[in-house]
């Protein structure tokens, strides 16, 4: 080991390999098509339930339609649409701005499946705040399905107009949802117990509302929660806090710690881009793993595998994790650093990062391709397992999801290209001028795609 003699304590595992992760072929997959041509993106919710079945949401960006949640049972292998959003809350879409993200994932716990509802509705990097010829999105609400029974509940709103929930975490000690508001960056909580809605403040000063270039802050996509129930979060100044409710001011900075430390050495020549979203300085995503009493997570700048432990207050920067074919002088995958990220058997991390696209004769060159990438803890083993491909040759590009299945296949919800010119304007009228603005310049469907079992 390499002791880093900083006031930050970081602690370099490795050597960064100069020339990045060595690929091994490719991974086959299996598609399966939901149906909704509306829809056009998903984030990170995709969940393998305790009933054996996955449950996964598809979002929409079309300004009369409801982001949809659906189920896989893969026995049967087939899918179906458990619920719609506009159905669940009573919106009138033709009237209101939907709720047309669940940006949450999805957390079960006792039966339920919890999340919250998100806008899809902006105007630049903002809310529409004078959408043409409905009001305005109302407000987040956090949801729970009930798996026996199929019916969803409604537990609370924000009564913020404009902020939705971007992101949520679950104590289940306590049972108390956590949320970040978007684009303020408040934290917020409901209790099932007392059944009251909180507002911890502001995390990250003027969070998105700010200036770009200025007071803006890129707003924390993934809250991570330790096994003692403390919360925690990070800014795009590469702060990492943590929630104490006891304190008059409970959002809580850890000392000595910078997660711009994290990342490898930028290139002298690297210049980081004026755009947003371009190299934020907080962590991208981050889960807990009981066995080494320690956050597992991924750097939002430079794809750097990363290690915290909050009882020893320390960072440890563990491996890039970009995919073969990106230069390590690059400070980020395609179409940014993704949060497909888990922990699955045998202490081992999996990640679908962004790489060069697969080229593919007469048709349109994609900015991307999903790899498969996994790091053995216990071993420090790391491997690039190859790009998704499919058996059609339709390209799957873009992924923020993964999920591992009762029958041990991986899962994932992806942009999958369109090949067929029909289908194509089917899905082109269906949505419109709306859509994520990385997609304007291929037809796509969101699919739920499974990976083939692969040997580590």
């Amino acid at each position: 080991m390499n002791f880093i003699k900083s006031p930050y304590r970081l602690i370099l595992h490795q050597v960064i390999f100069l020339f990045g992760i060595c690929a091994e072929g490719n991974v086959e997959t299996r598609l399966f098509d939901p149906g909704y041509l509306e829809g056009d993106c998903n984030y990170h919710s995709l969940t393998a339930a305790s009933d054996g079945k996955l449950y996964f949401a598809i979002s929409t960006h079309q300004a009369e339609s409801s982001a949809r949640i659906y189920q896989l049972d893969p026995t049967s292998g087939k899918t179906k649409q458990v619920g719609d959003l506009g159905e669940i809350l009573g919106t009138q879409t033709d009237r209101e701005t939907p709720h047309g993200k669940i940006h949450s994932g999805l957390i079960e716990h006792e039966g339920y499946l919890y999340f919250a509802t998100h806008t899809s509705s902006y105007d630049g990097n903002l809310p529409n705040l004078n959408p043409e010829g409905r009001s305005p999105f109302p407000e987040g609400h956090f949801v729970r399905y009930h798996l026996n029974t199929g019916t969803f509940e409604a537990l609370a709103q924000l009564q913020l107009p404009n902020e939705g929930i971007i992101t949520m975490q679950l104590d289940k000690q306590t049972e108390t949802l956590y949320g970040l508001t978007w684009p303020t960056g408040l934290l917020i909580s409901y209790n099932h117990k007392d059944k009251q809605l909180r507002n911890w403040g502001a995390t990250q000063e003027r969070g998105e509302w700010g200036h770009l270039g200025s007071e803006w802050s890129f707003i924390c996509r993934k809250l991570g929660i330790d096994g003692q129930g403390t919360l925690y979060g990070s800014t795009d100044k590469g702060r990492v806090w943590n929630l104490d409710t006891e304190k008059q001011r409970p959002i809580y900075y850890s000392t000595n710690l910078d997660l711009n430390e994290v990342g490898p050495n930028r290139d002298p020549a690297f210049k980081i881009l004026p755009e947003a979203h371009y190299y934020w300085k907080g962590w991208r995503t981050i889960l807990w793993n009981e066995k080494t009493n320690s956050f597992w997570g991924l750097h939002g700048g430079s794809t750097q595998l990363f290690e915290y432990s909050p009882s020893k207050n320390s960072l440890s920067s563990i491996h890039s994790f970009k995919a073969k074919g990106i230069p390590q002088t690059h400070q980020r995958n395609p179409f940014r650093i993704q949060l497909g990220f888990m922990l699955g058997p045998n202490n081992t991390l999996y990640y679908l990062g962004h790489a060069p696209s697969l080229k593919a004769q007469g048709r349109t060159d994609l900015k991307s391709s999903v790899h498969l990438l996994t790091y053995q803890i216990d071993s420090k083993k790391i491997k690039d397992h190859g790009p998704l491909t499919s058996a059609t040759g339709r390209r799957i590009f873009f992924t923020e999801s993964i999920e591992m299945g009762a029958d041990g296949h991986l899962y994932t919800v992806a942009w999958v290209e369109t090949i067929d010119s029909t289908r194509a304007k089917e899905i082109r009228a269906a949505r419109g001028q709306a859509g994520p603005a990385e997609t304007d310049e291929i037809a796509y469907e969101i699919q739920l795609v499974q990976l083939e079992k692969l040997k580590l």
